[in-house]
């Protein structure tokens, strides 16, 4: 299982999430083909620059991914840092 993520880069929240899995049958590469073209239907959806696309390849939860790459938590205030 994969997830399809787009992520906020002023606040760095996730927007969108998709999981991604390969069918019953589906060969490798047909699962790759149809992951990339859904991740190109997915860009051009969203406006560049404003959002990043993300691809979490053997990730099964958002948690996971965030626990495999902290980089990507999302940012905080600084008044909510302060704890206000």
């Amino acid at each position: 299982m994969d997830l399809l993520i787009v992520r906020d880069l002023a606040s760095g929240r996730f927007v969108y999430v998709e999981r991604l899995e390969r069918r019953r049958g589906e060969t490798p590469w047909a699962y790759a083909r149809r992951s990339f073209r859904r991740e190109g239907q997915i860009r051009d959806r969203y406006e560049a620059g404003q959002f990043e696309v993300i691809i979490g390849w053997g990730t099964n939860s958002v948690e996971e991914f965030l626990e495999s790459h902290p980089e990507y938590r999302p940012r905080r205030d600084p008044d909510e840092q302060a704890g206000g």
